[in-house]
């Protein structure tokens, strides 16, 4: 299958799930549908839209949120393996669609806001999670006229010149509108919540965070920004690999950057400013593969930034003059994401985009990106003890505690 068969394959007609949906539906309820199903949850199943949405209904309706426990999220397993990976196995045997509830915990594991005679809700098949109180964002977004340390990604999608010649304006309109509500979108705002880990009663927990995560585009560059705090990071790395797997999956080829550092960066009034940004854009120019290099501002001094080797290789991308000097040593491990969500491999997709035409050197990207692939996956494990695998982890993770997510 090619490229654009494959975008063809994964474009969703959003006016007509509209009307599936009934004027009174709780907008939170809408929303989790429609992302789910944009991710094929219907396809998957072999049901229509209409049956999957039915079945939402009656999960979504079968439990309600109270003032401690606040939240309510609809969770597909089949379409959100990065939060399913360690809930307990009946909620993800089953396949189906199901509720979690939220409520904030303290640092000893007591519920905020809890008065002394409550009593959990207990619902079939609902799963109960927590957000431990004083997380690293705590839902605070920093004041955006003034400087702040940021961690900050600049991908720029290659050819794009070249496929529009090949495939129209028409054609690319709409794989970059793809790439903007598959890839970027769902990577951002739009998603605040995400898996971490908390300190409960002296013991390392499962639990979610809210990630306050802002992107902007501009013609063929995107840019995702977070306020720096040691507990971003993990997250932001791997929500930028995974916006590098859907533009890959698109067609849309990305060469990028991650930096660090202090900078005012105004979505609003449209103000990106700051020596970090400056340096992600040079040392994406200097790169010369289809990936994503970390910045010489990671190993800075003042921020002394924690990075998860899980996310992460020390690895030579080939740079062109002058690229090593804004250079960590560090790249990101996008294939790692690629194959936690995914059952093929990107090679075939790399192959698709190195078309017989392109130039020489033009070529030797898509050969570093599939030489890069063969190294991760030839290293998977690499950060683990001797004789332990990712597999591994998950299982001893899971064993030990079934609240978080």
């Amino acid at each position: 299958m090619t490229v654009a068969r494959r975008a063809e394959v994964m474009s969703f007609d959003m006016e007509s799930t509209d009307s599936l949906f009934e004027p009174d539906d709780d907008e939170n309820f809408v929303w989790f549908v429609k992302n789910h199903l944009k991710k094929g949850a219907a396809s998957v199943r072999g049901i229509t839209e209409a049956e999957y949405l039915a079945t939402c209904r009656e999960r979504w309706d079968g439990c309600a949120a109270d003032r401690v426990y606040a939240i309510k999220f609809l969770v597909d397993p089949l379409v959100q393996p990065d939060l399913v990976a360690e809930l307990p196995d009946e909620f993800i045997q089953p396949g189906e669609p199901f509720c979690t509830l939220v409520a904030r915990i303290g640092s000893r594991g007591e519920l905020i806001d809890a008065p002394e005679d409550y009593t959990p809700p207990s619902y079939p098949c609902v799963h109960l999670a927590h957000i431990v109180s004083g997380s690293p964002s705590g839902g605070v977004v920093p004041d955006p006229h003034a400087p702040t340390e940021y961690l900050i990604a600049f991908l720029d999608v290659l050819g794009f010149e070249a496929l529009l010649n090949r495939i129209g304006l028409e054609a690319l309109t709409l794989r970059y509108q793809q790439l903007l509500s598959v890839a970027l979108s769902p990577q951002s705002e739009s998603r605040p919540w995400s898996r971490a880990q908390a300190i409960v009663n002296g013991e390392p927990t499962p639990t979610l965070m809210w990630l306050p995560i802002q992107t902007a585009y501009f013609s063929d560059s995107l840019l995702l920004w977070v306020p720096y705090h040691p507990g971003h990071v993990e997250e932001f790395l791997n929500r930028c690999s995974r916006v590098f797997c859907d533009a890959l999956a698109h067609g849309l080829p990305i060469r990028g950057a991650i930096s660090a550092g202090q900078a005012t960066l105004d979505k609003e009034r449209g103000i990106y400013l700051g020596l970090p940004l400056i340096e992600a854009v040079r040392l994406e120019s200097k790169s010369n593969w289809v990936g994503v290099s970390l910045a010489a501002s990671w190993k800075s001094e003042t921020l002394r930034i924690p990075v998860p080797p899980d996310t992460v290789f020390l690895y030579n991308p080939p740079l062109k003059d002058g690229g090593n000097a804004l250079f960590s040593g560090l790249v990101l491990d996008w294939p790692r994401a690629w194959r936690e969500s995914r059952e093929d491999s990107a090679l075939p997709y790399l192959a698709d985009l190195c078309l017989p035409d392109l130039l020489p050197d033009l070529k030797a990207r898509y050969d570093a990106a599939s030489t890069f692939w063969l190294h991760s996956e030839k290293n998977r494990d690499w950060c683990l003890p001797p004789g332990w695998t990712r597999e591994t982890v998950r299982s001893v993770w899971g064993d030990e505690s079934n609240d978080g997510m």
